[in-house]
């Protein structure tokens, strides 16, 4: 075997927005904490190291690499192609003593989906330091967009009680996303604007707005779960919240509005008769801003009709309420429990002629057949939802990201998920860990 050898310390040549300091971390964490890189503003979508010609980029390709004896090149079809090159070349390094040897090889991306997306949300229990190596994680997975959902964690300017008391500044908030962008992933905000007004699980009874003030309860259902969408004043609060979300994330071409799991209008006939002008005003309303609105599906499939999949529709309104949405909507459908593929709801939506993106959860099963199917159904990407669970299931952020065809370490094969997970967030702790940092659960036992 033949290697390009280096003492960690590297100088190197690439895309002027290569040149920040997560990337710079990212060398160093994989040079064993001590690597250093000195980089030169080079040719758009490429990073060149030693003596090396930048490799040629397939159609189609997401990215190219190349190592020789005298260097190691990236070239990306874009700046999020280039990163994920560059990510999948560092976990390429080995260790010979002091120095790192990167084997000989060439090598280029084999995606089987274009869109390939996490949801991550932001609980009260979660810091700051957690989410970005959730961020950091999905760029190492090689993920094109990473959804981010505020759960009461993110100060708003437009009304105080939205966030709780211990909730993000916008400052710390554009730390998430800055580092999102560095890393080529497109962060995509997230608000949801029918159900889940509460801003916090069910199973649990707390409320970020009316805990805090009681008076606000003619904004909501009568049970607080859900807006209440005749209200012209929760429209105009909602684009307010909107327009925040859009200057704090910056220029993007989504923004996820929810929508899920609106109980009150699915058992009310005179509620439910205001839901296909909302979702007409609200999508459209979203379009006109410079967005495509992203929404869950569950309102809108027929209940009873797909076995195995979630769906509270009624058969009478499931045409109207799909034909309300604006044309540039993105029709994202969870569905949880499906474990073989296809996925009926999958194939269904895309008979809409919509976009449509699947979205399944931790289970193997699961997120592969929804894989499978969005391959199969030549379907817009996929979205892996994460929700409460990270505790336990961190390793589906990889395991799902390799049935989309991304790579990981050379010696993958050989190790099970936990412990090749344990072993990426090691490298993007830059902060360093305390015991209850370290790995995905702030404690090994329940006490």
């Amino acid at each position: 075997m033949c290697y390009y050898m280096f003492d960690g310390r590297a100088k190197a040549f690439a895309d002027p927005r290569l040149i920040n300091d997560t990337i710079r971390k990212f060398f160093k964490s994989f040079c064993l904490g001590e690597g250093e890189l000195t980089l030169f503003s080079g040719e758009e979508n490429t990073f060149v190291m030693g003596d090396i010609s930048a490799p040629v980029l397939s159609e189609g390709k997401e990215y190219a690499l190349k190592v020789t004896e005298t260097g190691a090149a990236v070239v990306g079809r874009d700046y999020g192609g280039l990163v994920r090159g560059f990510l999948v070349l560092l976990m390429k390094f080995e260790y010979e003593g002091d120095l790192i040897r990167i084997p000989v090889c060439e090598e280029e991306s084999h995606y089987l989906l274009k869109n390939r997306m996490t949801h991550i949300c932001v609980f009260p229990e979660n810091d700051l330091t957690f989410i970005k190596k959730l961020i950091r994680l999905s760029a190492l997975c090689q993920y094109t967009h990473i959804v981010i959902e505020f759960w009461g964690m993110l100060q708003y300017d437009c009304m105080k009680e939205l966030s709780w008391p211990m909730a993000f500044s916008k400052a710390q908030a554009g730390e998430l996303i800055a580092e999102a962008r560095d890393l080529g992933l497109e962060p995509v905000p997230m608000f949801n604007q029918l159900g889940h007004a509460t801003a916090s699980r069910v199973c649990y009874g707390k409320h970020v707005v009316l805990e805090q003030n009681p008076r606000l309860q003619h904004l909501f259902t009568p049970d607080g779960w859900a807006w209440n969408i005749e209200s012209a004043e929760v429209r105009e609060l909602l684009r307010k919240v909107r327009a925040e979300l859009y200057d704090l994330f910056g220029e993007g071409e989504y923004m996820h509005i929810g929508c899920d799991e609106a109980y009150f209008y699915t058992r009310s006939d005179e509620k439910r008769a205001h839901l296909p002008g909302y979702l007409h005003d609200l999508t459209s309303d979203v379009a006109e801003e410079g967005r495509r609105p992203m929404l869950w599906m569950d309102m809108l499939l027929e209940r009873d009709k797909y076995p195995g999949c979630y769906t509270v529709c009624a058969p009478e309104d499931v045409e109207k309420l799909i034909g309300s949405l604006h044309p540039s909507s993105v029709m994202v459908d969870w569905q949880y429990d499906v474990k073989t593929s296809p996925v009926p709801t999958l194939q269904a939506l895309k008979k809409t002629g919509f976009d449509v993106v699947g979205a399944p959860w931790y289970d193997p099963a699961n997120y592969a057949a929804h894989v499978d199917t969005v391959v199969s159904e030549e379907l817009f990407g996929l979205m892996l939802t994460t929700w409460h669970t990270l505790k336990f299931q961190m390793q589906s952020i990889l395991g799902c990201a390799k049935k989309c065809g991304a790579v990981s370490f050379p010696w993958s094969g050989c190790s099970r998920l936990w412990e090749e997970t344990a072993t990426l967030l090691r490298k993007v702790s830059f902060e360093g860990n305390s015991y209850a940092e370290s790995g995905w659960s702030k404690e090994q036992i329940e006490v």
